[in-house]
């Protein structure tokens, strides 16, 4: 990590180009995943059982501890730690009603078929199971050094995740989230990290500037739309 350069002057963030480009990675904890992490924290217990995360394995290994019996990790690349390797917009070989979690952060913006990741997800959670899932809401788009593959294709508000969770797990079994504000905003465009801004300045929570969104989204016993193996 490099040292932090930290940002008083907020009218040095008076210019057409990014303070700092790419999120501020590799200088600090980057702000939307102060928000990411408190979600996943707060509901730590849904982590548990039979459990995939997409991607990586780090909220699984961080937040699951001992709670979780079977872990997976998927991806569409195939490259170490990746132990189910498939598309979310298709995937036939997962098993329905497989999972008592499913891990999903910052992904669905990378896929341009976002309705059938979403009945990908119920289908393979088991009923009972939960999906916990963020998405972007103002954020720059990541410079393609960044990107496995591929690119983005969408930023979310409250409105566009509770239709789209909805529309597959029922309006009764979802419930969405957006945490930032305006100064949250503005920094994470310039790349600043958390440790720039207040505790306080990052838990101010202004609907109008939602810079993460999260879905908690749980499986009914019966799930609309769903396909069972």
């Amino acid at each position: 990590m490099l040292p932090l350069d930290r940002l008083t002057d907020f009218s040095r963030l008076r210019r057409l180009t990014p303070y700092r480009p790419a999120f501020g990675w590799f200088r600090g904890e980057c702000i939307d995943r102060v928000y990411i992490e408190q979600f996943l924290s707060r509901n730590a217990a849904d982590i548990q059982g039979r459990c995939v995360e997409i991607g990586e394995s780090q909220y699984m290994d961080r937040f699951g501890a001992n709670r979780i019996t079977r872990p997976d990790v998927l991806d569409v690349i195939s490259r170490p730690g990746v132990t189910i390797l498939a598309d979310l917009t298709d995937a036939p070989a997962i098993p329905s009603n497989s999972y008592d979690c499913i891990i999903c952060t910052q992904v669905l913006m990378c896929i341009y078929d976002v309705h059938a990741a979403v009945q990908t997800i119920s289908r393979i959670l088991a009923p009972g199971g939960v999906a916990l899932i963020t998405l972007a809401g103002i954020s720059q788009i990541a410079p393609p050094s960044m990107m496995a593959e591929g690119g983005e294709f969408w930023r979310f508000t409250r409105s566009s995740a509770q239709r789209l969770f909805a529309d597959v797990f029922g309006a009764e079994n979802v419930s969405v989230e957006s945490f930032g504000n305006v100064l949250a905003a503005t920094a994470f465009l310039h790349g600043l990290v958390s440790a720039e801004l207040t505790p306080e300045e990052l838990a101010y929570n202004d609907p109008d500037y939602p810079l993460t969104i999260t879905v908690r989204a749980v499986k009914s016993a019966v799930q609309q739309g769903s396909v069972h193996a």
